[in-house]
């Protein structure tokens, strides 16, 4: 799998990219189309755009990547996606679309685009109402196709890349709304993690990585109402506690190898590790600071989150 060294968006592994700036701007354009079918879904806080390639027209997963980035091209999408450039949203596209398999490829219905789009916008104004959104986010959602150990995403995960961008990959054939839900929860957090510390944009620390993640899973359990997701307690409260001891001299590490060993997994860690500490440090934090808002919270730096907990610990 690839690598990222800047924020863990997705829960399967990264990328490292950088950001789109024109003219000191991130630019979007008004609408998107795809095969002379308009499929943005817009609002005030939210637009959604589908990049679904006809069947019969895809042979393998090349051949799929390169029509949705010349669907995208053709409408000057491309600049748009959070991505610094085509080779990079080419690169990570055929990363995270999984392993294509053509008797299971399908486009999405109409009446699915709009369960899926209906779940986000309904998704997105639960968040706002806990936790505003500093500005307007842009989803894409694309093909994916999931492996039996991602079992646990059911049909759905997403992918932060910037501070107002984040790629939403759908299974047609097993993906939820709760899971859309899920993966929107999370990730929206992502994004606005990013927006108010875009200072330490692409230079995160495992602490970063790690307190990120556990914000993203409080976050997502207070907007949904729902449990605890698998990765957010892939370790107990008390495991976690001691894996984030033993890791605690090399808390501001940048070695991207050790946030994915961490975070994803390797002989050392099981899988999650790192979410899954996250979650514990944030949750002990809340329930420490009952009184801070989630924005209040999300503008709290990771350092004066762990300092916090381990001053009362």
């Amino acid at each position: 799998m690839g690598k990222r060294s800047f924020h863990t968006g997705s829960l399967l592994s990264s990328h490292t990219h950088s950001h789109n700036i024109q003219d000191g701007k991130l630019r979007f354009p008004s609408c998107f189309y795809f095969d002379n079918i308009k499929c943005v879904r817009s609002s005030s806080l939210v637009e959604i755009n589908f990049y679904f390639p006809e069947p019969a027209l895809v042979k393998d997963k090349q051949k799929l990547v390169d029509l949705i980035i010349e669907a995208m091209r053709n409408e000057n999408t491309i600049e748009y996606a959070g991505y610094a450039n085509e080779n990079m949203l080419r690169k990570d596209l055929l990363h995270r679309i999984g392993n294509y398999n053509n008797s299971k490829y399908r486009n999405l219905s109409e009446k699915e685009k709009r369960r899926i789009s209906k779940t986000i916008q309904t998704t997105i104004k639960r968040c706002n109402k806990i936790l505003p959104l500093p500005t307007k986010n842009f989803i894409f959602i694309f093909p994916w196709f999931p492996s039996e150990k991602d079992s646990a995403l059911n049909g759905s995960f997403g992918f932060a890349v910037y501070s107002c961008v984040l790629h939403l990959f759908v299974a047609p054939d097993i993906f939820t709304e709760e899971a859309i839900a899920n993966s929107v929860a999370h990730e929206i957090n992502h994004t606005i993690s990013f927006y108010y510390h875009f200072d330490r944009y692409a230079q995160w620390s495992l602490l970063d990585h790690i307190v990120n993640e556990g914000l993203a899973e409080n976050f997502r359990e207070d907007v949904l109402k729902t449990k605890p997701a698998p990765w957010a307690i892939a370790l107990s409260e008390q495991k976690a506690s001691e894996i984030l001891r033993e890791v605690y001299p090399k808390i501001n590490s940048k070695d991207d190898k050790l946030h994915q060993a961490v975070l994803f997994g390797n002989d050392k860690y099981k899988r999650w590790t790192g979410y899954s500490v996250g979650y514990w440090l944030v949750k002990k934090f809340r329930k420490m600071n009952q009184e801070i808002s989630w924005e209040e919270l999300m503008k709290t730096n990771p350092e004066d989150i762990l300092k916090s907990v381990k001053n009362r610990a």
